[in-house]
């Protein structure tokens, strides 16, 4: 592993630990995201896609393992594709870059640790799905991930608060601005002062492809609401003439559906049309998950009666 004076230099310098010791090539932006990890307690980063925060991110767990004595890193995003699938997989990816690195920290499904010290020295994977993911964790090094940080519910973030006060503990925050409220928009809004804050423009970074960019414009147009958030990193507006906000559509398609044996909720809904060209259309919700039954043209309203009865009848037998 590394000598006590290289570790020394390397907390002070997370540029120079992942291009010496990681091999990469982080661009300016991201230079200044890590290099404010050192300097601030707390770093909030809004961007569009494909500007690299995932390696960043990586880049800080390793980095801040390696340099610092017994930490604890929570990790955490709204869903566990996020999670796990991207950030804990490009933590795999850079560690093997460095033989011996690979060696000493000990890469699991949930937890990274360092070898020989499981229980003390370790980064781990939780879910942003409950208000206690991020709880019962003390150290004297804390460095705390929240990934796509616009979609991770407030109740998340109360822990968090509460480690942060005390020395030694830091944040850093990623992700497209989705969201019109909460704790990441409030990072980048009323309460930036307490914040290191960066704001990354797709257009502007080297490793977003033009082409990107135009598929974008071309699809939704360069004044959308999806062009704000997916290329210039910039909060969506939210029109007036909007029916369903980009954010809820945005919480929709991240949530993620566990079915359960005993719903917790279960809901049928009805438009009804009657005659004309308009469709009645009966749907229920079971959790989280919303899903259509039937859908007619010119039908009765004493048939579509029968048709929510029916509904009714099969999910008491089917979850019975």
């Amino acid at each position: 592993m590394l000598s006590n004076e290289a570790i020394l230099y390397y907390a002070n310098h997370p540029v120079e630990f992942v291009q010496d010791i990681l091999k990469a090539a982080p661009d300016p932006e991201q230079k200044k995201i890590l290099q404010s990890l050192v300097a601030n307690q707390m770093t909030s980063v809004r961007s569009g896609h494909g500007i690299g925060k995932s390696a960043v991110e990586a880049w800080s767990v390793i980095w801040f393992m390696c340099t610092h004595p017994y930490p604890k890193i929570p990790c955490t995003a709204p869903t566990q594709h996020q999670l796990f699938d991207i950030l804990w997989a490009e933590i795999s990816k850079w560690k093997r870059n460095n033989k011996i690195l690979d060696s000493e920290l000990i890469w699991t499904k949930e937890k990274l640790y360092m070898k020989g010290h499981a229980e003390e020295w370790f980064a781990v994977a939780r879910t942003a799905s409950t208000p206690d993911a991020l709880q019962g964790f003390h150290a004297e090094h804390m460095l705390y991930i929240i990934d796509e940080a616009s979609g991770v519910e407030d109740k998340i973030f109360e822990p968090v608060l509460g480690a942060l006060s005390t020395p030694g503990a830091k944040l850093l925050m990623c992700g497209n601005p989705t969201q019109l409220s909460g704790f990441f928009y409030d990072s980048h809004n009323k309460n930036r002062e307490q914040y290191s804050t960066f704001h990354i423009d797709g257009r502007n970074s080297t490793r977003v492809s033009q082409e990107f960019v135009q598929t974008i414009i071309n699809m939704y147009g360069e004044d959308s609401d999806v062009f704000r958030v997916r290329v210039a990193g910039d909060f969506p507006l939210v029109e007036d003439d909007i029916y369903i906000p980009l954010p809820l559509v945005e919480k929709s398609i991240a949530t993620e559906y566990f079915p359960r044996r005993h719903p917790q909720i279960i809901h049928i809904g009805c438009d009804v049309a009657r005659f004309g060209t308009d469709k009645t259309v009966i749907g229920y919700r079971t959790d989280e998950k919303v899903q259509f039954f039937k859908k007619r043209v010119g039908q009765d309203t004493m048939k579509t009666a029968d048709d929510i009865v029916s509904l009714g009848m099969l999910l008491v037998y089917q979850y019975r």
